[in-house]
């Protein structure tokens, strides 16, 4: 299972234990390399039901540790969010580190 996978489990896993089930649009995923590590930068577009659990899933996501089986989660952050409808629209953007 590639990383962008994983990641995705990872998040939808995260969000339905915290009671905010979220559907991916899309996932856009790019490798990096530098002298002593590889990963890939992730960019998630993503919605969930408008409600408070999604609400305090999104706040907490930054400061949670976002388990991804064979990857360290180096950075996570909440884009660009819109509240039209029933359902939240946002972005989630993120790096991966693999481990060794």
């Amino acid at each position: 299972m590639r990383a962008a996978e994983r990641f995705e489990r990872a998040l939808r896993t995260s969000a339905a234990c915290a009671g905010a089930p979220i559907r991916i649009a899309s996932h856009a995923a790019s490798e990096w390399r530098s002298a002593t590590f590889n990963g890939a930068r992730h960019v998630v577009e993503a919605s969930g039901a408008r409600g408070a659990a999604l609400d305090a899933w999104l706040a907490a996501l930054e400061q949670d540790e976002l388990s991804v089986p064979g990857h360290m989660v180096a950075e996570l952050r909440v884009g660009a969010r819109d509240h039209a409808g029933a359902d939240a629209r946002f972005r989630l953007e993120g790096v991966t580190v693999a481990l060794a």
